[in-house]
C-alpha cells in the first residue's frame, strides 16, 4: 500500500489525510465564490466591454489592479530554489489585505469507508484563493490598450504576453481545518494562511479493492496537456509565445515533477529543434504531437477523449488551451461546461486550466483577427466563472 508524503511532523492518524480509525480522506471541490470587487466587475461588463481601456483606467480600478498585480508578482517572486515536495511545506501566516481583492475556490473534506466503498463527508473545509476576473481577464499594465495602456512603477514595458494576472495553485494562499481542528479554534484556523506550496486538495491517492492487501491506494501523477505548445523554450524570437518552459519552471521544477508532458501543435516543428529544447528530465516524460486534435465523435484524435484516456480523477492535472483557432477552442470548452463531473465527465480530471477566450472586443478584435460568432467580453467572463464553478482553476492565458 502506497500513501502520500505527509508533512513533516505529522503521522498517519490524524490531520487532513487519515483520521484516528485509519480511514483515507480526500478533498473535493464545493463551490466558487466570486470576491465583492469581481462582483463589480460583473455588474457592470456588459456596459463596459465597449470601453473598456477608458474603464480600467479610472483611479479606483487602477488602484485595484494595482493592489491585484502587486500582490500576485509578490507571490510569484519566490527564489527558484523554493520547492514544494510535500503537503504545507510553508508556515502559515496571517490574512493579507491585498487578499480581499482576490476570489476564492472552496472545498470539502471527504473519508473513505471501506464497507460502502466510497468516499462519505467529513469534517474539514478549505479555501484556496484565485485572481479576480476583472477588466480586459488580462493582465491591465500589458500594451493592449495603446497610449492609454496603464503604468505601474517598478514593473517593466510588457509586450502582449504577460502573465502577471496569473496566480497557479502552488502560488495562492490557502486555508483549512480538518478533523484535527478543536470547534473552538476553527474560526481562527481559517484565518492561518500559508501563501505558497500543496494543499490537500492538490491531487489524491486512488483507493482499489485487492484480494491480497484489502484497500489498495494508488499514487496520483503529475500531467500537462499543452494545446498550442509551439517549440518549448522559443517561438521565432519571442519567447513569451513559447509555453513550455513556463509550465516547466512553475510545476514541474517547484517540486512536483511531471509524469507525462504532452505538446500538441499542428504547425510543423522540427523534430531535432523541439527536442534539443527541453530539459534533461523532460527527456523521456515529454510527448510531442505534432497533429491537430478535434472534437469529432469517433475521432482518435478527439481532444477530450485522449483526456479521459490519459487522466484519471485524482491526479493533479494541468491544461493548457490556445491554438488561436475559435472554431476548435470553442466545442472544446463547450464539452467541458455541459459535461456531468459525477458521471465521468472530464471537467472533473482538470485542476487547472490556462485559457486564451478568443473573443470579439476592441482592442482585441484587431490581433485576433475579428472573430464571428463567439461572443463578446461579457461572455467571456462568464465562460470563466462557469468554468470555476465546476471547480477548475481556470485562467485566463495571454
Amino acid at each position: 500500500m502506497r500513501h502520500l508524503i505527509l508533512p513533516e511532523g505529522s503521522t498517519s492518524s490524524i490531520g487532513p489525510f487519515w483520521t484516528k480509525n485509519n480511514q483515507y480522506c480526500k478533498w473535493v471541490f464545493s463551490h466558487y465564490e466570486s470576491s465583492p470587487y469581481e462582483a463589480s466587475w460583473f455588474a457592470n461588463i456588459e456596459t463596459a466591454q465597449s470601453h473598456i481601456c477608458e474603464t480600467v483606467a479610472k483611479p479606483e480600478h487602477k488602484n485595484a489592479s494595482e493592489i491585484i498585480v502587486t500582490r500576485t508578482l509578490e507571490l510569484m517572486s519566490l527564489p527558484s530554489s523554493s520547492k514544494w515536495e510535500t503537503y504545507d511545506t510553508f508556515n502559515t501566516t496571517s490574512f493579507h489585505s491585498s487578499d480581499s481583492f482576490m476570489s476564492r475556490m472552496h472545498y470539502n473534506r471527504t473519508c473513505y469507508d471501506t464497507k460502502s466503498e466510497t468516499f462519505k463527508l467529513a469534517k474539514g473545509k478549505g479555501i484556496q484563493l484565485i485572481e479576480p476576473l476583472w477588466g480586459m481577464l488580462r493582465d491591465p499594465f500589458d500594451h493592449w490598450c495603446g497610449d492609454k495602456a496603464l503604468k505601474m512603477e517598478g514593473q517593466a514595458n510588457a509586450t502582449g504576453q504577460s502573465k502577471a494576472h496569473i496566480m497557479p495553485q502552488g502560488f495562492a494562499p490557502y486555508t483549512y481545518t480538518d478533523s484535527s481542528t478543536p470547534p473552538t479554534l476553527e474560526e481562527s484556523r481559517q484565518q492561518e494562511w500559508r501563501t505558497h506550496g500543496l494543499p490537500p486538495w492538490h491531487s489524491s491517492l486512488r483507493p482499489s479493492s485487492d484480494s491480497r492487501v484489502g484497500v489498495a491506494f494508488q499514487p496520483p501523477q503529475n500531467i500537462h496537456l499543452d494545446l498550442g505548445s509551439s517549440y518549448f523554450k522559443v517561438w521565432g524570437n519571442d519567447r513569451g509565445a513559447a509555453s513550455g518552459q513556463w509550465f516547466y519552471d512553475i510545476y514541474h521544477a517547484r517540486g512536483q515533477p511531471f509524469s507525462r508532458f504532452i505538446a500538441v501543435e499542428v504547425e510543423t516543428l522540427n523534430d531535432t529543434t523541439a527536442f534539443r529544447q527541453i530539459p534533461d528530465d523532460l527527456v523521456g516524460v515529454y510527448t510531442l504531437m505534432n497533429v491537430g486534435l478535434t472534437m469529432e465523435e469517433g475521432d482518435k484524435l478527439n481532444t477530450v477523449d485522449m483526456i479521459k484516456r490519459v487522466v484519471k480523477p485524482e491526479d493533479f492535472f494541468v491544461f493548457k488551451l490556445d491554438i488561436d483557432s475559435a472554431p476548435i477552442e470553442e466545442p472544446i470548452v463547450k464539452s467541458l461546461l455541459e459535461d456531468n463531473p459525477d458521471e465521468g465527465g472530464a471537467s472533473a480530471l482538470i485542476d487547472e486550466l490556462m485559457f486564451e477566450h478568443h473573443v470579439n472586443y476592441s482592442p482585441m478584435n484587431g490581433p485576433w483577427g475579428n472573430p464571428k460568432g463567439v461572443g463578446d467580453l461579457h461572455r467571456s467572463y462568464n465562460v470563466f466563472r462557469d468554468l470555476r464553478r465546476k471547480g477548475i482553476r481556470a485562467h485566463s492565458w495571454p
